[in-house]
């Protein structure tokens, strides 16, 4: 069976010194390579690095699977090769530009995307509002749709592999990353331990029949976060096990006084219900999804009812507290492309 994936970490560099973030590895080969900027995360199989490919010179999000892991880079790259045939920008998930292959250790490419879900709801100092989970959860809905058909199951989604494009120039645009856990249905077998703990649907926990289905339930979890500010299910003591403090999916609205008998929120919590019905073959599927009544309404009552004050601080925060962070980035960037210190070398794989 799969081997669960143990959480991705965010990483501060912010304490690092220019020596510690600029070095990763001197590679032989001037032909190709990478200069890093700084390291993004780093994950059970790899790590990933903010670098500037030398021969396009441009910003790149660059994943460094340990060599240990080698076969996951392999099965990702397989799932990434499969979905080229897929318009990445029209279904919402990353660009892979390419891979490259170094003494067994694979290096992925992708275009270099903005921040997570997770970040934007720190930046905003807030849950976010029902028209902003909205525009999230459709454009989410339209990258399942996608895999579907092509009968691929994510089977790792949650808010750090949900990530916005660039929140500045085109607020609120996202899309579904890392599929290094991705699965055709057909892979899928009974007692498959797949999907983060606290985004696994009840057929993963009781090893029954799965499919894509697994994704729905997880994206659930997600919308419920993002009207949370905070996760719905959190892993208890036990490695298959997760609590939550609400008592049924009604309640979660609840933590919005004045607001629940909106017909937003009315409609926000019926699809929720869809996506997290416990039974995989009673689960709305993904274009169903995309015709609910939450993901076409265009007015928001409960957002004058909730906190209205706070209706712009998630752009204002993120401008705020991003612009000189990419200044100094864009500078790191052109300081060591020409100065060639931080090398990663190495050939694409053709």
């Amino acid at each position: 069976h799969p081997i669960p994936r143990p959480p991705f970490r965010s990483m501060d560099v912010s304490t690092k010194s220019d020596k510690e973030e600029t070095i990763l590895y001197s590679l032989p080969c001037a032909s190709f390579g990478y200069v890093m900027v700084k390291t993004l995360g780093v994950g059970g199989f790899g790590a990933v690095h903010k670098c500037v490919a030398l021969d396009t010179k441009e910003l790149v999000a660059l994943k460094i699977v340990k060599k240990e892991y080698a076969q996951y880079g392999k099965r990702e790259v397989r799932f990434l090769e499969r979905l080229r045939k897929l318009d990445p920008h029209k279904n919402n998930l990353v660009l892979f530009n390419r891979h490259l292959l170094h003494n067994e250790t694979f290096m992925l490419e992708f275009e270099m995307l903005n921040m997570t879900i997770d970040d934007l709801i720190m930046s905003c100092a807030r849950p976010l509002h029902l028209s902003e989970i909205q525009v999230i959860t459709q454009q989410m809905l339209v990258a399942l749709n996608a895999l579907r058909s092509r009968r691929i199951v994510h089977a790792d989604i949650k808010p750090d592999n949900i990530m916005l494009v660039n929140h500045k120039l085109q607020p609120l645009k996202v899309k579904l990353i890392d599929f290094g856990m991705a699965h055709t249905v057909a892979e899928l077998s009974l007692g498959d331990k797949i999907q983060y703990l606290s985004y696994r649907a009840p057929e993963v926990l009781l090893g029954l029949h799965l499919n894509e289905a697994i994704d729905m339930w997880a994206l659930g979890c997600v919308m419920a976060d993002m009207l949370l500010g905070t996760d719905l299910f959190t892993p208890s003591g036990l490695v298959t096990t997760v609590t939550c403090k609400f008592t049924s999916l009604d309640d979660i609205v609840k933590t919005r006084p004045n607001t629940t008998e909106n017909v937003d929120t009315q409609a926000f919590l019926s699809l929720l219900k869809q996506m997290m019905e416990i039974d995989p073959e009673k689960r709305i599927i993904p274009s169903k999804a995309l015709l609910h009544p939450f993901i076409s309404m265009k007015d928001f009552p409960s957002e004058s009812n909730y906190n209205p004050d706070l209706s712009s601080a998630c752009l204002t925060t993120q401008r705020l507290s991003r612009s000189s962070t990419d200044n100094v980035d864009d500078s790191l960037a052109t300081h060591y492309k020409s100065t060639g210190s931080t090398v990663v070398s190495c050939r694409p794989t053709q």
